[in-house]
């Protein structure tokens, strides 16, 4: 299992990466999203940050690591803000959100599914005049409580 070191050097790379200057908030969050390996909503960063970081300097994190492209927000059917890192080196996925337990998971589409959408995506461009930048698929569902949406 990785120690707590290597979770702050991992973040200490991102900045780096995008010459972003590193503040504790920052190593913070980052460290809190490289360890989860999933999405996570502020309720959980705030939790799991046990104190260490406030929710307004969350939130002005939030906004600052976002225009450095490395974080991705989207929300929930209810509203809530999700976080997740902007690994560019992953490939695009979509979300399942378990209307059950609040869980959320990464999925990926087959390449057919995704060329379909984004033939699309070019007819939609093309007969309304716009242009569209990125494109997400939510499913919801309810789990059974045994699913990885759960774990």
């Amino acid at each position: 299992m990785p120690t707590k070191n290597y979770y702050k050097k991992k973040s200490e790379t991102l900045l780096n990466s995008k010459k972003v200057s590193i503040t504790n908030p920052r190593l913070l969050l980052l460290s809190l999203l490289i360890k989860a390996g999933k999405p996570l909503t502020v309720e959980q960063i705030l939790a799991l940050a046990k104190g260490d970081l406030a929710q307004s300097t969350l939130y002005r994190v939030l906004n600052d690591l976002s225009g450095f492209g490395l974080l991705t927000e989207f929300r929930t059917p209810e509203n809530t803000i999700v976080v997740e890192l902007n690994d560019h080196e992953a490939e695009h996925h979509h979300h399942i959100f378990c209307e059950s337990c609040g869980g959320i998971t990464d999925i990926s589409l087959s390449d057919a599914v995704e060329k379909a959408i984004e033939e699309e995506i070019k007819m939609i461009q093309k007969n309304l005049n716009v242009s569209i930048s990125a494109h997400a698929l939510e499913l919801y569902g309810t789990c059974q409580g045994s699913c990885t949406v759960c774990k």
